[in-house]
């Protein structure tokens, strides 16, 4: 009775069990395993048949074999369990991440059409991309990575074009998959320049449609966060009733205007919208205006895209946008980079100088000054901003065609004037800051020397302007500047200004008439320093041969102009220097 009650217990797996019993047994199973584990360290398949003995010996009853058996089964499923690799089944999704080719990236994105099948083929595509090997991004290029993601994002834009309430809803999953395949694009488009242009060849027309239809979206979407609605209903009520009263409307009009100046100088973007733009927006401008630059890279692109229909217009709405923290700074960076390399296009010149906004966009960026409260992310992208606006100026300034023009915009030149004096960083032991600002006086002393290369006429203008400010300008960086490029562009400059009508206001500027002396007077045996000087004092000798012929004995001037010249200099067979030869060629960034 006592055996047929300590095999059901055991069976069942009861506390009531008597403890004495347990212990004679588990004695016995301890003795023996350790036994066998001495003697048979390498055989435990033995352990648990000597166990089994050991066990049986104890009850002679039918059940404990049975017991012993199911126990024993059950040891060989687990241990089946741990050992046995089940293949799974065809019906369940893999999500393979890894380095593959680039071909099968290309298979797996044109068979995926299921939401999950295109979440894995874009999540595989972006670990595979993402990296910094120009050959494989040709080689990716070649199998026609490119044309895979931009059929991808066509479809999902068509998508999104239904507007209907059920697509509504997934109007924001939609948008992270569209920002995971604009993140592939980027990584792909790290190819060489050729590559890129034979990918645009292919796909560039249609890309960049897109692009624009999501930059134009974006900006529309953040603007109507950024300035309230009541602004918008205000000035609808205003023009609706402009056909009904004139004189209404105007004052309407100019109290609305006030309003939203005020409203964008002050507007910041409401803490319950933030969300919106967080990551998944910021993340698809940042990628579109990264595409965008690295189509403009290509030489033979920059026509065509700077003609494709609305895009200068987006790219310059996103520059403009107002607070500057709307919109990423890494997508405002990206649209002047490519405005910058678009004006390096002879063909592009004439055509973006008459395109509304752009200059005067430049101008505000030329302007913009850090405050003492920014952080360091927003003082760089101030002054690297500042260094891609006054290349494009100079750019621009190459064209003959757009020089006059240039030379007539005040606010230009005085925006040029202001940023070749800015020669402090804001952060003193930044190597890096310093490097750009040089490069910005370079830029825009460079931009002041091709303005000035015009018809007689606006040099008398230029010199003229605000009772000699741009004399004063580049007298002070003849004086004062360090950077030898800088200074050299400034005795271009002046060079350029110098003729029988501006003798006069050149000379009552005594410093810059000893300036030029002194350029003259120096004398060194090193050929690298000569070859440096040589630049300067042609343009020195050229101004003051200049000089000498308009500064006649008849004129008031004369005896200053001949007490400020050393008696020994007389510069004879100057060479000249010409408008043209002066001019700096466009450059790409």
């Amino acid at each position: 009775m006592a055996e047929a009650m300590l095999s059901k217990c055991s069976y069942n797996g009861s506390s009531f069990l008597s403890s004495e019993v347990l212990t004679t047994v588990g004695k016995k199973k301890r003795t023996l395993s350790s036994a066998s584990n001495d003697k048979y360290p390498d055989n435990k398949g033995k352990m648990s048949s000597i166990t089994r003995t050991s066990t049986s010996d104890t009850t002679t009853h039918r059940s404990d074999d049975n017991d012993e058996r199911r126990d024993s089964n059950s040891d060989e499923k687990s241990e089946k369990r741990s050992v046995v690799i089940e293949t799974p089944s065809l019906t369940k999704r893999r999500r393979i991440i890894g380095n593959y080719s680039a071909a099968d990236i290309v298979q797996v994105l044109n068979h995926a059409m299921s939401k999950e099948d295109r979440i894995d083929a874009l999540e595989n595509a972006v670990a595979t991309f993402d990296h910094n090997d120009r050959n494989l991004h040709d080689a990716e290029i070649e199998a026609g990575v490119d044309i895979a993601l931009v059929k991808h994002l066509a479809f999902l834009e068509f998508k999104t074009g239904f507007r209907r309430e059920p697509i509504k809803c997934d109007m924001e999953e939609i948008t992270q998959e569209i920002g995971s395949v604009l993140k592939s694009l980027e990584c792909v488009y790290r190819a060489s320049s050729d590559a890129v242009g034979k990918s645009f060849n292919r796909v560039g027309k249609d890309l960049l449609q897109i692009l624009v239809i999501l930059i134009d979206d974006e900006i529309k979407n953040r603007l109507q966060v950024a300035i309230p609605s009541s602004s918008s209903d205000d000035s609808e009520s205003s023009s609706t009733n402009s056909t009904i009263n004139n004189n209404h409307n105007r004052s309407t009009t100019e109290t609305n205007n006030e309003e939203l100046a005020e409203r964008e100088n002050r507007s910041v973007i409401h803490p319950q919208n933030q969300y919106r733009f967080s990551h998944v927006h910021d993340l698809l401008l940042r990628k579109s205006t990264k595409i965008i630059g690295h189509f403009a890279r290509v030489g033979r692109a920059t026509r065509p895209m700077a003609r494709f229909p609305s895009f200068l217009g987006s790219i310059l709405n996103l520059c403009n946008i107002r607070p500057y923290s709307t919109i990423p700074f890494e997508a405002r960076l990206s649209c002047l980079w490519t405005i910058a390399n678009l004006a390096c296009n002879t063909d592009n010149m004439a055509m973006m100088i008459c395109t509304p906004k752009l200059v005067d966009s430049l101008i505000t960026i030329s302007n913009r000054q850090p405050s003492s409260g920014d952080t360091i992310e927003t003082v760089m992208e101030i002054i690297r901003a500042k260094s891609i606006a006054s290349r494009t100026v100079l750019n621009l300034s190459w064209s003959p065609e757009n020089k006059s023009k240039m030379s007539e915009n005040v606010a230009l030149v005085q925006a040029l004037c202001k940023v070749a004096l800015e020669r402090q960083a804001p952060y003193k032991n930044s190597k890096t800051m310093q490097n750009i600002l040089v490069q910005t006086r370079r830029h825009s002393l460079a931009s002041l020397r091709n303005i000035s290369a015009v018809p007689n006429r606006r040099k008398i203008a230029l010199c003229d302007f605000n009772d000699g400010k741009l004399l004063d300008i580049l007298t002070d960086v003849v004086l004062n500047e360090t950077d030898q490029t800088a200074i050299d562009h400034s005795f271009s400059a002046i060079h350029n200004l110098t003729i029988h009508d501006t003798a006069e206001a050149i000379v009552d500027r005594a410093a810059l008439v000893i300036a030029l002396k002194n350029v003259l007077m120096e004398d060194t045996n090193d050929s690298q320093e000569r070859d440096i000087l040589s630049v300067k004092c042609q343009c020195a000798s050229a101004t003051i041969l200049v000089l000498e012929r308009a500064i006649t004995p008849n004129k008031p001037s004369y005896e200053h102009f001949r007490e400020l010249l050393d008696t020994t200099i007389n510069p004879s067979n100057p060479i000249e220097c010409t408008d043209e030869s002066i001019s700096l060629n466009a450059t790409a960034v």
